[in-house]
């Protein structure tokens, strides 16, 4: 009797188990960074159309004369996206342990390239204000360019 009741129990915390993992990988999926730029972009594209309730849009836009680069390395395109989740992460209120374990940081292989990328999100979460995705990419780009990023 006592091995029926013991696989019971086994079972009951597989199921429970999977249901989890599944449940876990539902809320992965919401705060995906694709999914996130998606709807970071719909709002900024219909407030632009007919709302001019926002009058520091143009003039922050105004501010900045320098047109963002074109093309940036791909150690400095790396560098944006890490600032943009952990401004996006910053939003969501998730603490910064979480921004530091995003892909982009807990996947790269270079010690060196790791921790500077954890220096940027570190920063960019730390940051206060709020910038347009065109002074942010100058910005970080900007940033990246200057310091020379590590390998």
């Amino acid at each position: 009797m006592s091995v029926f009741l013991r696989w019971g129990v086994f079972g009951i915390l597989g199921v429970a188990a999977l249901l989890y993992a599944y449940n876990a990988s539902k809320r992965l999926a919401q705060v995906h960074p694709g999914n996130a730029q998606a709807v970071a972009v719909e709002p900024a594209s219909t407030r632009g159309d007919g709302d001019s309730g926002d009058a520091d849009v143009p003039v922050a836009q105004s501010i900045e004369p320098a047109p963002p680069p074109a093309s940036a390395p791909p150690q400095c395109e790396t560098e944006l996206i890490v600032a943009q989740r952990a401004i996006e992460l910053k939003k969501a209120g998730a603490p910064l342990d979480r921004v530091l374990r995003i892909q982009e940081i807990a996947w790269e292989e270079v010690r060196a390239r790791r921790e500077r990328l954890a220096q940027v999100a570190t920063r960019w979460y730390g940051y206060e204000g709020s910038f347009g995705p065109d002074a942010l990419r100058v910005a970080v780009i900007n940033d990246c360019r200057q310091f020379a990023p590590a390998p």
